[in-house]
């Protein structure tokens, strides 16, 4: 009996191996991707050329920011066509070195629009990439999710985020929904940037019960990745990323033991997974065992440490202060 059941699930797991689909994902916060030009509407005056800063308007604007940092950014630093180039090319060789070819779906955070968008995506359409979304949002600094596909996007939309309490008027980023055609399946996918560390933890609660409720529903397959801003220190006093395997299997959780986080925070000292991927539970999707990971290289994060290497505009030296997260998914 012990022998027949060895020989029936060793030849179940080979079926449902030889019956699975797999393709791999990516999530990457891609930190300010600006393009060169003046949007009016929103707040990218740190991200212009030096010929468009010279004026009193401008200089005025930059003064009124408090964090000494972002006030030379706004007046000093040049984003003209060379540099944002150069992060656009360093992004690509950080995109297409996972696996010489790139993830099948890409998932970005921080992009401020359609057109530089768009520019990312020449420069990965060689690579396979055959389709891509952003849409615009309310967010006043104009930064956006997107997603890069080699596979069919079929429509997408925006869901904003309803918070509770004193924040019940805050305005956030919304999450973007997508659905794609994968190996003639839909397959749903979420993209989101959810609140950051400086607003209170319930908005990123709020954030995350928004997307279950999305998740419960809609019955397709579905991937939630992205940029959930959860920070070890509350993840750790809340259970937050546990309290979600209700509905999800949660990447780093599931697996990604030696993986140190995505994003180090300087000043509390901390590895944090503020970047992750979900797999919804109960569909046909799972995580291919030993896939996930949080992708370095040596011109993405310090040999030393394993820090994220941001991009420097003055040295064109580094990518983002995230480390992309990466996985394979199987689909049955």
């Amino acid at each position: 009996m012990n022998n027949f059941l060895i020989i029936f699930f060793s030849l179940f797991s080979i079926f449902t191996q030889a019956s699975s689909y797999e393709f791999s994902v990516m999530t990457l916060n891609v930190q300010n991707l600006f393009d060169t030009l003046d949007d009016p509407k929103k707040d990218d005056k740190a991200y212009l050329p030096m010929k468009k800063k010279q004026s009193k308007e401008h200089q005025k604007s930059c003064e009124k920011i408090n964090v000494k940092s972002w006030k030379d950014e706004c007046m000093f630093m040049d984003w003209n066509e060379e540099t944002k180039d150069i992060k656009l090319r360093n992004l690509v060789k950080n995109i297409i070195s996972y696996e010489n070819v790139g993830p099948d779906v890409l998932g970005l955070q921080e992009v401020e629009n359609l057109n530089i968008l768009r520019q990312l995506f020449n420069l990965l359409e060689p690579y396979g990439y055959t389709d891509y979304v952003l849409l615009e949002s309310n967010d006043f600094r104009g930064i956006d999710t997107a997603i890069v596909s080699k596979y069919k996007i079929l429509k997408s939309k925006l869901h904003y985020i309803n918070f509770s309490g004193n924040f019940s008027e805050k305005d956030t980023r919304p999450i973007l929904e997508s659905t794609l055609l994968i190996n003639n399946k839909n397959i749903r996918f979420y993209n989101v940037h959810f609140p950051s560390g400086f607003y209170d933890v319930s908005m990123r609660i709020d954030s995350l019960n928004t997307l279950k409720k999305l998740k419960n529903n809609q019955d397709l397959p579905t991937i939630a990745f992205g940029d959930f801003n959860v920070n070890s220190k509350e993840d750790n006093k809340y259970n937050i990323y546990e309290s979600q395997q209700d509905t999800w299997e949660v990447a780093h959780i599931y697996g990604c033991e030696n993986c140190k986080g995505s994003f180090f925070y300087n000043y509390g000292k901390s590895w944090d997974f503020l970047d992750s991927i979900f797999v919804s539970k109960k569909d046909s999707l799972r995580f291919k065992s030993n896939s996930i990971n949080i992708h370095r290289t040596n011109f993405n994060s310090y040999s030393d440490t394993g820090k994220p290497i941001k991009f420097n505009a003055y040295s064109k030296i580094g990518v983002s202060d995230h480390l992309p997260m990466v996985a394979v998914i199987q689909l049955n």
